[in-house]
């Protein structure tokens, strides 16, 4: 079965996510697309200004220098020395697997969808993909679209799963990996699998254990639909929670909770 990858350009914790993903599956992989970090209908610069509101000073210039930290090693290591050792970007994994990289693209163009048909690809993997993936490239893909979502499904649908499990004081969290319908986070859940999160977690042990179980989450995933009619679970829109992005009261909630960032 061909595949193709979506995943958002993320380059703390993603690339080991990809990097697991390639491992058993580079050879069966047509491509990987890119996708901004942006949040929804946000730009990357009005992403980063919330960010900043929401997390204060000191936790968002600790987080842009570890950015800026890894876009510098990924240009000397990855591309000036061609050396993919340590992979510190997507593309970078993408390149040590051989695999060819789209970015900066709508996947919803007439150009793409027609650039997936000619890669004859059967199944694409979102994993935190950052586009909505509409009618047209669903109808094409035979074995659908899979999408990676960092909480327990139904629960927690939209953006950033992790930090509002922490501000609403969960015992656990999660990911699900669901078929994509017309609707945000909704269509049936392929796998689900859980965490457990402690009094003393920061944002980033839980941001990371969602990651770690995002790369295994996957790999079942692709499995299970490649061996077709793969068990689903529901992921009713009566149980549904959305969430958008948080404001700095919603920041407090999470420290009134004994709960850090770092």
């Amino acid at each position: 079965m061909i595949k193709y990858v979506f995943i958002q350009n993320e380059p703390f914790l993603l690339p080991k996510v990809l990097d697991k993903y390639f491992r058993q599956y580079h050879d069966s992989t047509a491509g990987v697309n890119i996708q901004s970090i942006a949040q929804g209908k946000r730009t990357v610069f009005q992403t980063a200004m919330d960010l900043k509101r929401l997390y204060g000073f000191n936790y968002f210039q600790w987080k842009l220098r570890r950015y800026l930290i890894k876009k510098i090693l990924s240009r000397i290591e990855n591309q000036w020395l061609k050396s993919t050792r340590r992979c510190h970007s997507i593309r970078a994994v993408a390149r040590k697997y051989g695999v060819e990289v789209t970015e900066a693209v709508d996947v919803n163009s007439d150009v793409f969808l027609e650039y997936l048909r000619e890669k004859r690809v059967e199944l694409i993997v979102s994993i935190s993909g950052t586009q909505l993936y509409r009618k047209p490239l669903r109808d094409q893909t035979p074995a659908g679209i899979i999408n990676c979502h960092g909480a327990l499904l139904p629960k927690y649908r939209g953006l950033m799963p992790s930090f509002w499990t922490l501000a609403n004081g969960e015992k656990e969290g999660g990911v699900s990996v669901h078929f994509v319908d017309e609707k945000l986070d909704n269509g049936p859940i392929v796998v689900q699998k859980r965490y457990r999160i402690n009094p003393w977690d920061t944002l980033e042990d839980v941001m990371a254990r969602s990651k770690d179980l995002a790369a295994e989450s996957v790999l079942e995933a692709v499995r299970l639909v490649e061996l077709g009619d793969p068990p689903l679970l529901p992921n009713p829109a009566s149980e549904a929670t959305h969430f958008s992005m948080p404001g700095p009261e919603d920041m407090q909630r999470v420290r009134d909770r004994g709960h850090r960032l770092l």
